[in-house]
């Protein structure tokens, strides 16, 4: 019977797994919650390209190996002034020596700081390891000079000062005998056993993959990693990892988001915010440490918290990199930078973990970012300079009978609400009493908001069935069709669901009494027949730009229903959409694209955005007037590698910036 007993739990342990290693399964883990709550970041990079610790200004110096490797002319030279001609990238692990390593001290910093969790490079794209891994037995920090498990020192560290602790780790390596020449073997029997190693003997609450572009997620077998992370791993069960698992899985799967020197991403993106999302970056420029960065080269304080500011009132993280120099120290100026954030963060703080995004209020043009606590009862109103006059904040209104305060002193003020303005009352003493800071801090109490509803749209046989769940028992739902503001008069009250026979955009909205009502849900409802979509021509080849994807030829035409891409396409590929976009009333349009690489979008053959080139994921917006009816559409866009991706959206008069929806596109062929 024990024997059976045995054999039983066996069995039942290999059924009960809670994540299948396929996408559908995996995307469904929510983000830890630690993770969303966390807001700030440490990341180091730190390996043998901190010996050389150089890089022309503007680049990574954790890329030097890359630069020797294809050529790079201004990193060949310095690296034959100074270490010869003949010296290999490898024998710097003769020259790595961290004697001043103190990870004790990098731990208590980092808390100063006000971060929450820190990630440390196990292991960069030039493959050499921080920590003994047999994968790597003779190119890691304890076979070489250093003599030191620097990551478990590290680690161990964090944890002690009550910080979160994970690491950074490259699936792809530019220098191992079997990459890219037979990549199975790489993957079966060095990067997947590698990474397994460094995951059990550490146990992270945070994993940064990167280098995954280079190859699909089947071939890097990254859903079957994250399976066993998940199911049966020394990780704690609240791991967070990123989504950079494979050339298409940015922004698309895994884990959180994650932006690098691009923090408007998420800016306008609900997904962003649903999934979590976080922008890394350095100090400076480069991740590594560069000797060729001056102090011009790195944000001040200032620009650090404002952008930690921006980041958190858009529901984003900021894992803020620092470079320490190969003995082990880290540079002053990182140093400072980390300490004066630290003490921003220990007066206003409340304003930054916990909260969320402010949904209701995100007006003044920008001037005035926002976060709401988490039980939903106060507003934080983070503003640069405090007007030497009454501050007015519109969109927003305040409740009870508190007064407002302002974080990091002593002062509390006297407000009224005005209509749909909430007018604070400046004394023209202020600059007296209130000590000078980057961003100051107002809290506002407030009634809580609902949350948004969800909205069920089932489109068949040329009619679509409308079905609304609010998120709050007690809420009423109202709703209204186009550009209609949902406002007493013009709107619907949702009773049940409902069927529509012709296409249109929804707007809904919770309400209640005693509550603030929800942001506006608008999605649209496509009804669709053989005069809508789009053609699509596909290119194949490699290109520098647009114009040089036109000069060839097609290779594939099909009829599409939006501005997606080819799944099974990840590099040297590229499309044009053509076709005819409605336009129901005359005034001034602005269209964007987001892409990497190059993008264009025409209308009436006239260029208003122009994206083009070989670059990273950006964001380029431009405008047009148009008139009413059907107007020549086109978008161009091109991948030559890296990760691919395409975003197109417009604003109009009466709406925001939004996708633009299937329903107003029309082929050529009808």
């Amino acid at each position: 019977m024990r024997y059976f007993g045995l054999i039983l739990l066996s069995v039942m342990s290999l059924i009960a797994k809670d994540y299948e290693p396929n996408w559908e399964s995996l995307d469904s883990r929510p983000t830890p919650q630690w993770y969303k709550e966390a807001k700030f970041g440490i990341f180091i990079h730190w390996g043998l390209y901190s010996v050389p610790a150089w890089g022309p200004k503007g680049s990574y110096s954790e890329w030097y190996l890359n630069g020797l490797k294809s050529g790079d002319s201004t990193r060949l030279k310095y690296h034959e002034e100074n270490y010869g001609k003949d010296f290999p990238y490898r024998d710097f692990i003769k020259l790595f020596k961290p004697e001043k390593y103190e990870p004790e001290k990098w731990a208590e910093l980092f808390k100063g700081s006000g971060a929450k969790y820190v990630v440390l490079t196990s292991k960069h794209h030039d493959g050499f390891c921080l920590w003994p891994s047999k994968e790597s037995d003779g190119y890691n920090s304890v076979n070489g000079a250093a003599k030191r498990d620097l990551l478990g020192d590290l680690n161990s560290a964090v944890k002690n000062v009550g910080l979160k602790s994970g690491f950074y780790y490259s699936l792809y390596e530019w220098d191992h005998e079997d990459y890219p020449s037979d990549v199975p073997k790489y993957v079966n029997d060095h990067m997947l056993p590698q990474f397994k190693d460094a995951v059990q003997k550490y146990k992270p609450s945070i994993i940064f993959s990167d280098g995954e572009w280079d190859r699909g997620s089947k071939e890097w077998r990254s859903e079957e990693f994250l399976a066993w992370l998940y199911n049966d791993s020394n990780a704690p069960k609240y791991v967070v990892v990123n989504d950079r698992w494979g050339g298409e899985t940015r922004f698309k799967h895994g884990g959180y988001y994650s932006t690098e020197y691009d923090p408007n991403s998420g800016s306008v993106n609900e997904e962003f915010i649903r999934r979590g999302w976080e922008e890394c970056r350095g100090i400076g420029k480069s991740f590594g440490y560069n000797r060729n960065e001056g102090p011009d080269d790195y944000n001040s304080s200032e620009e650090l918290i404002r952008l930690l500011v921006d980041i958190v009132s858009r529901g984003g993280n900021l894992l803020l990199n620092i470079g320490p120099k190969a003995d082990g120290t880290i540079p002053k100026i990182m140093v400072d930078r980390l300490k004066d954030i630290g003490t921003w963060l220990d007066k206003n703080g409340e304003s930054i973990y916990k909260t969320t995004v402010n949904r209701i209020t995100q007006s003044n043009n920008g001037k005035v970012k926002y976060t709401l606590s988490k039980d939903r009862k106060s507003v934080y109103a983070f503003i640069e300079e405090i007007p030497n006059g009454n501050l007015t904040l519109n969109g927003l209104q305040a409740a009870g009978h508190e007064r407002i305060k302002l974080l990091g002193s002593d002062e509390e003020f006297n407000w009224r609400n005005r209509r749909d303005k909430l007018v604070i009352q400046i004394p023209k003493t202020i600059n007296e009493i209130v000590e000078d800071s980057p961003t100051y801090v107002f809290k506002i109490p407030v009634l809580p908001y609902l949350n948004k509803p969800n909205v069920q749209i089932s489109e068949h046989d040329g009619k679509a069935e409308i079905t609304i769940i609010p998120n709050d028992s007690t809420s009423e739902l109202r709703y209204t069709f186009g550009n209609r503001e949902i406002r007493k008069g013009y709107e619907k009250k949702y009773v049940g669901p409902f069927t529509l026979n012709k296409s249109t955009m929804l707007n809904v909205q919770a309400f209640a009494d005693g509550f603030l009502s929800s942001q506006v849900v608008t999605v649209p409802v496509n009804i669709l027949d053989d005069s809508h979509g789009l053609i699509r021509q596909t290119y194949e080849g490699q290109w520098e730009n647009c114009d040089q994807m036109l000069d060839s030829d097609f290779v594939e035409e099909k009829m599409v229903f939006s501005l997606g891409l080819d799944a099974e396409k990840k590099n040297n590929f590229g499309h044009v959409f053509k076709g005819m976009i409605y336009i129901e009333k005359r005034g001034t349009y602005e269209f964007q694209t987001t892409s990497d690489d190059g993008s264009r979008l025409f209308i009436n053959g006239f260029p208003v955005v122009d994206n083009d080139g070989l670059h990273g994921r950006k964001t380029i917006s431009g405008d047009i007037v148009l008139k009413k009816g059907l107007q020549k559409f086109e978008v161009q866009y091109f991948e030559r590698g890296g990760q691919e991706s395409l975003d197109v959206k417009w604003k109009g008069l009466e709406f925001e910036w939004q996708e633009i929806p299937a329903f107003k596109f029309y082929n050529t062929l009808h």
